[in-house]
């Protein structure tokens, strides 16, 4: 797993943080997913949250499909690290 996200992120144009240990309420997460549709392809969200976010996962996977790739980067409980990562327009 560690091999594979280091390859995501190794020729990202740019890694922007996202603290998500506030995401609780719907306006949060779509305040999330509006971020990730600003990404640039080749940018990617590094979202830092305490919980594995199943919901915001599959609603940004339907919202998105192709255009973007996410990875765990840590997957513990109470400390979450998810890449996503835009790779066309």
């Amino acid at each position: 797993m560690t091999y594979v996200s280091a390859l995501l992120a190794k020729d990202a144009s740019r890694i922007l943080p996202f603290d998500g240990y506030e995401l609780k309420t719907k306006a949060e997460e779509n305040a999330f997913v509006s971020a990730v549709g600003e990404l640039q392809p080749g940018e990617i969200l590094r979202l830092f949250i305490d919980h594995n976010p199943f919901n915001l996962i599959r609603k940004i996977a339907i919202r998105y499909g192709s255009k973007l790739i996410f990875q765990y980067r840590q997957n513990r409980e109470g400390a979450v690290v998810i890449d996503f990562k835009k790779v066309r327009g």
